[in-house]
């Protein structure tokens, strides 16, 4: 199956028309891959993202002052990265949003369920591109590698700890200086971009071979974190400004290293592949939830989705602790609440009746917060499927009253039990 980058609004009113899209993405045997809420951003990790992906599928939709300057950035990343690209654009957004040779359809908020013919038939086309996705071609056996260009411009001490901190990184360091061959001189510098994992590049060097080497770097979509010392560098203002040259405004070991280092743990954030509709549905589930009106996030929208999506190693060890990143009290109490549980409950047993919960739930949801509930019935059932209890409470205390309601009625008995007892947690 193909993967495919999903760029789309976090916004609470897009919610619907994001999880319209990303089943549509699902139903067509396609892997919506996507970034949940961060702390932080930068180029390199979407230019990494969308190097391991197949094309990417982006949702514009409108909102005051103009489309999201992210998403826009994001269709750019694609063009120049050349992977099949089909953007699904809001009916009342002008003609120009995005360049008219790009596979494109448009979509209506009052009745894209009606467009579902002619959406579907554009990820047909854009699945033609794709075909199946062949393996790296002879991936490095070496270590990984980071590329430096620019640095020579700086002092020697600053030069000297940014490699410092690129080999504690874990990087082989490839220093393009000015005493690098050009591209056209010397074929290994075609080996060296092909096989680099990262560049790491100072804009600041204005010599012709600092800029000739930047151009390669980008041309060979390395993912690059660039840097400048230059109070006057011209930022573009249509760019989200986390999305250019990281500023650095004291030149000092310890501020340099600071930096690099939000910067290369940003970079290697890693990206949630949604390979089925359950997990669609709670990621969607999620947005509705979580995301704000004005379309950002903070601390506690972030920690909800590294729970419900990204975290995978928490385990159940008993009544006195939990383990794994981000361990809490709140952990120890699902765990204490599932030990009580374990011995009357057959979680096979339970997946089934989940099963049926969550067909029952679906044809009778008619509002987001129905639909909200779906989706952690749905994520339920998976745990339970992998065998994880606490991780099942968990999912049911979101699903709330009404799923409560739902298995009461229909006579899931152990569904009822379990929803019961996660309301505890």
């Amino acid at each position: 199956m193909n993967l495919v980058y999903f760029s789309h609004s976090y916004r609470e009113q897009d919610a619907l028309c994001v999880n319209y899209f990303g089943r549509l993405i699902r139903s067509e045997g396609l892997i919506p891959s996507l970034d949940p809420p961060s702390e932080s951003l930068n180029a390199a990790k979407l230019e990494r993202h969308l190097s391991s992906s197949d094309g990417m599928v982006a949702v514009l939709t409108f909102r005051e002052g103009g489309v999201s300057p992210y998403i826009l950035f994001e269709v750019g990343l694609c063009l120049r990265a050349r992977k099949p690209l089909l953007v699904f654009v809001e009916d009342i957004l002008p003609d120009d949003i995005v360049p008219s040779r790009i596979l494109q359809r448009r979509f209506s908020r009052r009745s894209f369920l009606r467009q579902v013919r002619e959406h579907r038939h554009a990820l047909q086309m854009m699945k033609t591109y794709m075909g199946a996705p062949p393996p790296t071609y002879q991936p490095s056996p070496s270590r990984r590698s980071c590329l430096l260009t620019g640095v020579g411009h700086l002092e020697d001490a600053l030069a000297n700890s940014v490699r410092t901190y690129v080999e504690k990184r874990g990087y082989s360091v490839v220093d393009f200086h000015d005493s690098t061959p050009l591209i056209s001189q010397d074929v290994s510098i075609y080996e060296t971009l092909a096989s680099a994992e990262l560049a790491l590049c100072c804009v600041d060097s204005r010599t012709r071979r600092s800029s000739y080497l930047l151009g390669a770097i980008q041309a060979a979509f390395v993912p690059s974190i660039p840097f400048t010392f230059d109070e006057s560098y011209p930022f573009d203002l249509t760019v989200p400004r986390e999305l250019q040259p990281r500023f650095i405004d004291v030149p000092a070991d310890e501020a340099i290293e600071q930096i690099l280092a939000k910067e290369f743990d940003t970079y290697e954030e890693d990206f949630v592949k949604l390979d089925d509709q359950e997990e669609v549905e709670t990621y969607t589930s999620l947005l509705v939830d979580a995301a704000d009106l004005a379309g950002r996030y903070g601390e506690a929208t972030r920690r909800t989705f590294v729970r419900e999506l990204v975290m995978g190693d928490k385990y159940n060890t008993g009544p006195a602790v939990a383990v794994g990143r981000g361990a809490s009290a709140h952990d120890m109490t699902v765990n204490q609440v599932w030990n009580q549980l374990e011995g009357s409950v057959d979680l096979s047993h339970l997946a089934d009746e989940l099963s049926l919960l969550r067909e029952a739930m679906k044809r009778e949801a008619t509002d987001p917060e129905q639909d909200m509930a779906v989706g952690a019935v749905a994520a339920a059932e998976r745990a339970a499927k992998r065998g994880d209890g606490p991780r099942v409470l968990e999912h049911l205390k979101s699903a709330g009253k009404w799923a409560l309601e739902a298995a009461t009625r229909i006579g899931t008995e152990v569904a009822v039990e379990a929803i019961k007892r996660s309301m505890q947690v």
